[in-house]
């Protein structure tokens, strides 16, 4: 579970144990002194990520020559827990009767699901195992000619299908897809101690999510970084995808936009403070992104996403994130698409500039470039841009925007004068006419 660059460390909110070193330190770098014993109970857990240890491991493993009570072994978790400010008892959890279980990025409770699941929504949560080791958690949901959607940034599939964000978005489309969505390494379900490296990690484990599940051809949606992995993956598997779709997308990551973005030394900045402040209680830090990617959404869909980012991740594992996604670039890859594209992408986009869609439009043969109105990275399921998307989308795949004749639940089925204007005003974009 640990990431070879990192040595062998452990990530948990807020805090990162260093097994080699057997350093328990905060995330702003501060040593977090231990007694001995303490130290040696987190030791043996740490070692055990994620698996179950029972009470007589720990007491061999800590105490191998003393007769003690249970008491000493109590007394050493509850320290523990004062230390890493776990009164949740999320980060160590006690197993009846089992023993005891360090969960690496602990499990962030949600405030009380915001989209209740319809009575048809079910899925399936399974792991596929890439060649390397790692375990990447992925859900399949409803039937139907299969989607793929390609990770993007803070997911969490046991939870994002009860988010005000996302959750409209996965269970419509369940309703009319085989849906298979997956957490990226380090995020929701899959593996916390490896998290991806580059984009060739990114398309490695999306192709061993599509082999778990069984899937020989399918249409592939990204949002947001989720772009370039789309794109790579295109390219390099033509004939296993039927259908490209991009939404907010970028295949450029921040560092290679030159004037488009941030100078590196403000992006650095910005990722230390998501670094130092992601896991506190105070949502401020998170509040930062989600005011970025959903300046749009209401109160309950900021408060939805804030809590679904503190969950997905570490705050060590967020920045990573952020680092690693500015250095992708799969504009090599562009040309090689072979299937049919459909790119969506908002003019008044903050993360991902509008050229950046209009880029990935213009460089795959074919492709069709639509902007939708919002002020949003993609749309949210309160906005006219939502049943618009969607329906395009079935259109694009389907053959048809109701493959059954009659009007899906939360499609919309006709664009709203809002989002007709705003195509009439960007028929032409840096010279590229824009098909609406």
């Amino acid at each position: 579970m640990q990431s070879s660059d990192q040595g062998n460390k452990i990530e948990l909110p807020a805090f990162v144990f260093d097994i080699e070193r057997r350093e328990l330190r905060a995330a702003a770098g501060a040593r977090v002194t231990l007694r001995p014993q303490t130290l040696a109970v987190l030791d043996c857990l740490a070692r055990s990520a994620d698996q179950v240890v029972t009470k007589d491991e720990l007491m061999q493993a800590v105490w191998p020559d003393l007769a003690v009570t249970d008491d000493s072994l109590v007394q050493c978790i509850k320290d523990l827990r004062r230390a890493l400010k776990d009164d949740a008892r999320s980060i160590i959890q006690t197993l009846p009767k089992r023993g005891y279980r360090l969960v690496p990025g602990g499990e962030v409770p949600l405030p009380p699901a915001t989209t209740p699941l319809s009575a048809a929504f079910q899925q399936d949560i399974r792991f596929a195992t890439t060649a390397d080791g790692a375990r990447i958690a992925y859900a399949t949901s409803g039937d139907g000619p299969p989607l793929v959607r390609a990770v993007h940034w803070m997911t969490h599939v046991a939870l994002d299908c009860h988010s005000a964000v996302y959750g409209p978005w996965i269970q419509g489309l369940s309703q009319r897809y085989r849906h298979v969505r997956y957490d990226a390494r380090g995020c929701g379900l899959s593996d916390r101690g490896t998290p991806p490296q580059d984009l060739d990690d990114e398309v490695r484990d999306l192709e061993a999510v599509v082999d778990a599940a069984g899937l020989e051809r399918f249409a592939l949606y990204a949002r947001s970084q989720g772009g370039a992995i789309a794109v790579r993956y295109a390219a390099r598997h033509p004939e296993r995808v039927t259908h490209l779709i991009t939404i907010g997308g970028f295949v450029r990551g921040s560092r290679h936009r030159g004037a488009l973005t941030l100078p590196p030394e403000h992006q650095d900045a910005f990722w230390k403070l998501i670094e130092d402040g992601w896991g506190q209680d105070n949502a401020a830090f998170r509040q930062l992104m989600t005011s970025l990617i959903f300046p749009g959404a209401n109160a309950e869909q900021m408060q939805a996403f804030n809590s679904l980012q503190r969950a997905a991740c570490s705050p060590q594992v967020a920045a990573h994130l952020g680092r690693t996604h500015a250095e992708y670039d799969a504009t090599a890859d562009l040309p090689r698409v072979q299937c049919p594209a459909l790119i969506f992408h908002s003019p008044d986009d903050r993360p991902v500039p509008f050229e950046e869609g209009r880029m990935i439009a213009s460089m795959i043969p074919g492709a069709r470039l639509v902007p939708f109105a919002s002020a949003n990275h993609t749309p949210l399921p309160t906005e006219p841009a939502f049943g618009f998307v969607n329906r395009l989308i079935d259109e694009f795949v389907l053959g048809t925007a109701d493959a059954n004749g009659r009007e899906e639940q939360g499609v919309e089925t006709a664009a709203t004068g809002e989002v007709a204007d705003a195509h009439a005003r960007l028929r032409v974009v840096g010279g590229a006419r824009l098909q609406p």
